[in-house]
């Protein structure tokens, strides 16, 4: 080989190396495209993965910023894993939603069944006359405040002592079940003195009752329903001479 056939070899070398590290490394278009794609659907998933939700978001802000720095192959596989996690944000939210239509059928489903067996139940009897011929009331849930039927009832009870006069009373307070012993036997306490409270205002001579409270020894109804509550929650009435 002549000495200008290597130096001509030599210079073909050279002008390709430079040629081959002047070449710009590619940029990862599909990559960047499939991101994009993905990240235009990830804000409905704001709320229903927020942690995911915000990954992406993290995640394709530092593709775009090694995007900027020409780092095409780190970005490249940035892009790919802001797509995967808003893909994955997505999937999330659609598990979330089936989950709460499901809870939403089965409550629907046992508000249903609720409101079938309610209108298929009996009525509720009527208030028990007690032994004196005077009508039990009835109270709210840890009240001792009368409703506007008691006091009704009262004035019918107060009628009565009227037209016996020998009749003495003993006023009786009684609760349902939940709550201390001593809790319900102070609240079936403060039922029966309104009762007598009321009774006197209505002209009955405060001799002729007396008060004792049983708290929730004494049920109506055994029962461990709303209803059978209802029916404990009372004051009777039982005579104590005539």
């Amino acid at each position: 080989m002549t000495r200008l056939a290597t130096i001509g070899i030599g210079v073909l070398v050279l002008t390709l190396s430079i040629t081959l590290a002047g070449c710009p490394k590619p940029i990862p278009q599909p990559e960047i495209d499939a991101a994009a794609s993905a990240m235009s659907k990830l804000e409905a998933s704001k709320d229903c993965a927020p942690e995911t939700y915000q990954a992406a978001k993290t995640m394709h802000d530092r593709a775009q910023a090694l995007l900027k720095e020409e780092r095409y192959e780190e970005a490249k596989t940035a892009f790919l894993a802001a797509t995967r996690l808003a893909e994955k944000a997505a999937e999330e939210c659609k598990k979330k939603k089936a989950a709460d239509e499901e809870a939403a059928r089965k409550k629907a489903e046992a508000d249903a069944l609720a409101a079938a067996r309610a209108a298929a139940a009996p009525p509720p009897e009527a208030p028990p006359e007690g032994p004196a011929g005077m009508v039990t009331v009835y109270f709210g849930f840890n009240d001792s405040e009368l409703s506007e039927d008691s006091r009704t009832q009262l004035a019918q009870n107060a009628e009565y002592l009227r037209l016996h006069p020998g009749a003495r009373v003993q006023v009786e307070g009684h609760c349902d079940a939940r709550g201390s012993t001593e809790y319900n036997l102070s609240l079936g306490e403060r039922r029966a003195l309104t009762v007598k409270g009321y009774l006197i205002k209505l002209g009955v001579n405060p001799e002729r009752l007396e008060i004792i409270s049983y708290g929730e020894e004494r049920p109506a109804d055994g029962g461990a329903s709303e209803e059978a509550f209802s029916r404990n929650r009372r004051a009777e009435f039982t005579p104590t001479g005539n």
